[in-house]
Parts: C-alpha cells; structure tokens; sequence
C-alpha cells in the first residue's frame, strides 16, 4: 500500500512539471510572435496576393430529395433479392417480396428481374412466367434481360417453348442480344439440332454480333460429334483465326476422333500436328487406334510411327492390332521393304502377324511373277543386312500359290535351309493348298513327310486339306482313311470337310453320301440351303435315269395337267376376250 502511496506521488509530480513546459512553451511562442516584424509578407504563390487562399472551398448546397426513405427502401431491397440470387436461395427471394409488400414498397424493373434470376437457375418455368405477368401488370416493362431471363428458364424444355417467347419479345419491339442468341444456340445445342444452331450463329454474324466462346465451342462440339469433321474442324479454324483467344483443348481432341472415325486424311494430320505437338496432350489408346486406321488407309506411315510414339509413351502395351495399319501404310506408300522389317520388329516382339496383318503386303506380290521376284529381292538384300523371318519367305509361297504357280513355291520353299529359315505350318498350310489346286496328290505326300521331319505334328487343318486333296482324285478311299484317323485322335471335322465328302459321294453315286450327311448332323452341323438343294437335284436326276433305264414312259392318252385353251385365254384377257 506504501509503495502504491509513493508511486503515485512520483506520477503527480511528472505531471506537474509536464503542466510548468507546456506553460512556458506557450509563453515563449507568444513572446515569438510578438516579436515578429510588421511589415511581413509571404511571399506569392502562382502570381497570386498573400492575403488570398490557393484552394477555396467546395460550394455544397443539400438537396434533401436526393434520396427519400421510400428509395432507400427499394434500393435495400434490391440489393437484399440480389444477395439471394447469387446464392440461388428461394425462400430468401421469397420472404424479401413478402416484407416488400407489407411495408408498402413498390417494385421496379430489377426488383423482378432479380427474382427471375432466382428461379431460372432452377428452370422453374411456371413461376418465371408468373413473375413476368405481374411484372405487366403492375406497370413495368421488360427489358432486353427479362426476356433472356425467360429463355433461361425454359432450358430444359425443348425448343417449342422458345418461340413463344420470342414472338412476346418481337411484339414488345425489344432487340435480342448476343445473350440472347447464345440462349437460343443452346436449345438447339442441346437437342442436337446442328442445323438450327448454326442458322442463329449465321443471323448473329449478319447483324455484327459476335457468338460468345461457350456458344462456339457448344457448336463445333456437336458438329463433331455429328461426324461432320470438315464443318468442325473450319469452325474451330476460322474462330481462332478472328479471336484472340484459344479454344479448350477439349474440342480439338473432338475434331481429331471425328476426323478419325470418318478417315479424313486432312483432318486428321492437322488436328494430330495441334494436339499431339502443340498443346503436348497424348490421345488414348482408341483415338491412337484411329488414327492408325487413318494413317493405313491413305499411305501415311510417319503418321503411324507417331501414333505408335505416343502409344509407347502412355504405357500401352504394343500388340498386333498395333502393327498391322503400320504394315499397310508402308504397302500403300509404296514401301515394301520397310513392310517387311515391321513383321520382323513384331516377332521380335513376341507379337506375331496373322494372316490378316499381312495381306496387305499379299496383295502387293501377288499380282505378277514379276512382283514376286521383286518381292524376293527384297528379302534377298534384308537378309544381307540381317536375318529374315519364317513370316516373309511364307509370303512369298502364298503369292506363288494365289498365281498358280506350283513349281515356284516348291523352289522357294527348297531354298529355306539356304537362309537358315525352319518352316512352320503356315509353310505347310500353304504348300498342301497349292497341291489341291494342281491336284498332285504325290507331292502332298512328300509335303506331309516333310511335316513330320520338321518335327511337327499332324493337326486337325493338315489332316482335313489332305482329305481334299484325296477327293480331288477319282479314287478317293484314302480321304475316309483320314477321316477315320481325326475321329480317332478325337478331332471332329469341320463342317466344309463334311460338305465336301457328301458332295464327292453324291456326284460318284457313292451311297455313302448318306453316311457322311448322317455323321454331319451327328456333330451338330446345319446342313446347308445350297447342299439341300444339290441333294434333291442330284436325286431327282437319279430317279430319272433309273425310270428311263427300266423302260418306263408317259401314255399318251394322259396330258399334261393344266388349263384348256379357253379358259387360259379367259384369265389372262381378263374376262374381256368375247
């Protein structure tokens, strides 16, 4: 308590010598002007007397009608119904009208299109036309945003609830703008109806006003998605071109699968060089796919190799799928060679061709001798190079086959040992084939002990092209031979090699044409219309031979059935023949 004693006695002290300063400073600047001189004068300032002031006052008259209570009223009111607009709330709007209309405060033109805004993002409809009429009958006439208030919440009806609408806004002579036309772009965006839209974007250009960037990107969207590749890809162009700013790269993924989808060639290499080069985006596996397919069919193999580039580098496995438009825009390009080195790449890659990977290099050497020669230089300065595959030489038998040239298969396949190539069963396949159509039963034979040498097994294929092979004979007993041999290794026939042997008995009069035809339906096959009708053919001809052969004939007392004269000529006059 002392200490507090002495503590504030301390404080009142230094206040009182703070009071004795204060005093003697003011006494000392008083003594200060005094003793300034009389005849002083500041100095002047932009030309102007010492004794007038630089700024002078503002003059300020209140005008207390600037703004009543009424006004003031509206004003937070509206502000209030916009506050709930933002927030998209209902009931807010709602309850804001209600306290409106007990206090007495009449409306304007934005109270009503607030609340139109309130219920047009929920395309309530009803209550925006509702809002509307209360809006006329109070008075106040829309504006320009009322109406596209209307159109806003009509979207998620179809267009027939637009024209209403717009015939209202037409009669009220009120101007539709770039909203305007953007809200109407969408229904017919959103309905697909291309055509419409691109009319509205037509009327907006003839009138000078320019389509916002969703109404253009809603539209080559749908363009493209619609297939029209051409239309999409000169829209996309052509707004980039006349607008500083650039389209998503959403709508240039669109245009390049539906260039894709249709195998543009144009399309598809300008919409690739855009997204893969420009924007850095790696399509999916299925636009890649596409773009293959593009590449394949017009020659484009740089196209493909960066297609497969992009493939590599999203981590897709490569597969056969892959290869094979590579091949084809090597062989539609003209560059055989480089064909060739793709199905060696694919077996290294354990992802061997099949049949339908190389037909397209088949159908390239297959059209002459001379283009097999050719085929086979080829191979012969690859293997030069490097080794060649088993897949390239059975091209080259294939091709010799499809001419009908036996003997330049049978030399082609001689000289496997000499490129250190072992043959496979597509070798085989493809020599027994050639052998049915020469009909040489003994080197089919060979052929199948060569089979056997190469360490390769008598499969179900091999087994039924022998089977043809020995039906292309007239003696033919070794064909039921190998039939009985598949049956016994529990391999069941094809329904061709059954049809084949019902065909051969019949033609034979071999009655074992039943037994065949049994044996086909035991395996569940159908038999087909066309052997049917063979089988009737063949037995009716049969029956007539038989019948002619045991001397019997038609009596010439018995005509042949059908109508007399008259009554032929009656029906095919009509009745009007008298």
């Amino acid at each position: 308590m002392l200490a507090s004693s002495r503590s504030l006695q301390r404080l009142l002290r230094s206040s009182t010598k703070c009071h004795d300063l204060a005093t003697r400073s003011g006494h000392s600047l008083r003594h200060l002007a005094t003793t300034t001189p009389s005849d002083y004068h500041p100095p002047p300032v932009h030309g102007l007397p010492g004794n007038e002031l630089r700024v002078k006052p503002f003059p300020f008259q209140p005008d207390a009608t600037f703004q009543d209570s009424m006004a003031s009223n509206l004003a937070r009111i509206n502000f209030s119904l916009a506050a709930a607009a933002d927030k998209q709330n209902i009931t807010m709007s709602l309850e804001i009208v209600s306290n409106m209309k007990t206090e007495g405060v009449l409306p304007n033109l934005d109270t009503y299109n607030h609340l139109l805004r309130t219920v047009a993002h929920y395309q309530r409809s009803e209550e925006a036309w509702a809002i509307f009429d209360d809006m006329l009958l109070v008075g106040i006439q829309p504006d320009v945003q009322t109406f596209n208030l209307l159109l806003e919440a009509h979207q998620s009806k179809s267009s027939l609830y637009a024209w209403p609408i717009l015939r209202r806004m037409e009669s009220m002579s009120i101007t539709p703008n770039a909203t305007t036309y953007a809200l109407i772009i969408q229904y017919f965006t959103s309905s697909n109806n291309l055509e419409c839209a691109l009319r509205y974007k037509q009327l907006m250009k003839s009138k000078g006003i320019d389509a916002d960037f969703q109404t253009e990107h809603n539209i080559i969207q749908l363009a493209a998605r619609q297939g029209h590749a051409r239309l999409a890809l000169d829209l996309a162009t052509t707004y980039e071109d006349e607008s500083l700013r650039r389209l998503e790269p959403e709508v240039w993924v669109t245009c390049l699968l539906s260039a894709a989808s249709c195998l543009w060639k144009d399309g598809v290499v300008k919409c690739w060089e855009y997204v893969v080069q420009d924007l850095k985006l790696y399509p999916d596996e299925g636009l890649c796919i596409g773009v293959l397919n593009t590449a394949a069919r017009h020659g484009l193999p740089d196209l493909a190799t960066d297609a497969l580039r992009v493939l590599k580098a999203t981590n897709v496995q490569w597969k056969e799928h892959h290869f094979a438009p590579l091949v084809e825009a090597f062989c539609n390009a003209g560059q055989l060679k480089e064909a060739f080195i793709t199905l060696g790449i694919m077996q290294h890659s354990d992802t061997p061709p099949s049949s339908n990977t190389v037909t397209p290099i088949l159908n390239i050497i297959k059209k002459d001798v001379d283009s097999v020669d050719a085929a086979w230089a080829i191979l012969e300065e690859l293997y030069k190079q490097k080794s060649i595959d088993v897949v390239a030489m059975n091209l080259l038998l294939r091709a010799a086959v499809e001419l009908e040239d036996l003997q330049r298969a049978v030399g082609a396949y001689k000289s496997f040992g000499e490129y250190k190539i072992k043959p496979n069963y597509d070798t085989f396949y493809t020599l027994l084939q050639g052998c049915i159509t020469a009909r040489h039963r003994l080197l089919g034979d060979l052929i199948l002990d060569d089979l056997k040498e190469a360490g390769l097994s008598k499969d179900q294929k091999v087994s039924e092209l022998m089977i043809e092979l020995c039906l292309t004979q007239e003696t033919y007993e070794d064909a039921f031979s190998y039939l009985e041999e598949m049956k016994a290794q529990g391999l069941v026939p094809s329904l061709r090699t059954y049809e084949l042997l019902v065909r051969k008995c019949l033609y034979n009069g071999d009655s074992r044409h039943h037994i065949a035809l049994d044996e086909l339906k035991e395996a569940r096959y159908q038999v087909s219309p066309d052997l049917h009708r063979e089988i009737r053919h063949v037995q009716r001809r049969l029956d007539e031979t038989n019948s002619a052969q045991n001397g019997y004939a038609v009596p010439e007392n018995v005509k042949p059935a059908g109508l007399e004269g008259s009554a032929r000529r009656f029906i095919e006059t009509g009745g009007l023949e008298q």
